[in-house]
């Protein structure tokens, strides 16, 4: 696991992701699709797939053209980075904050966990898959006393 450290393929990724949760929370669509493999996987938390770089691109429009959404802030944190044969993956935490101006309420409005997978480009390390999942008691990966996957 040195390598990823050494060759800066983690710091890379890690400013893949900080820039995909900043263009998200701008409503970037072009920035954003820079972000993605052409041949990409996005899964929503109704775990509806999403294949290809355009049906991507449709979810993140329909998703930010949406009023509710202008405001909210991304957060990925707890990131952990794994070598693959092809690429890298990781498991992540992801927050949405938001602080509604017309109301001055501030709230945590959901929290959950991700799965992705990067391939490098000749420009650079893309997104090929991202999963994301919401992060409840009832249904989040919980292993008391056992190993964690």
């Amino acid at each position: 696991m040195a390598d990823m450290f050494d060759n800066g393929d983690a710091l890379r990724i890690q400013d893949l992701m900080a820039r995909y949760a900043w263009l998200l929370d701008m409503g970037d669509m072009d920035g954003l699709m820079a972000l993605f493999d052409e041949s990409a996987v996005f899964q929503d938390t109704s775990g509806v797939e999403y294949r290809g770089k355009e049906a991507v691109r449709r979810y993140f429009t329909g998703l930010t053209t949406s009023p509710a959404f202008r405001g909210r802030q991304h957060h990925i944190d707890a990131f952990v980075l794994e070598p693959t044969a092809d690429g890298y993956s990781a498991r992540s935490y992801w927050t949405v904050t938001k602080w509604r101006a017309s109301d001055g309420v501030k709230m945590v409005e959901v929290v959950g966990r991700a799965f992705d997978r990067f391939r490098a480009t000749a420009d650079g390390w893309r997104i090929v898959e991202r999963r994301v999942y919401h992060w409840r008691d009832a249904d989040c990966p919980w292993h008391p006393g056992g190993t964690a996957v």
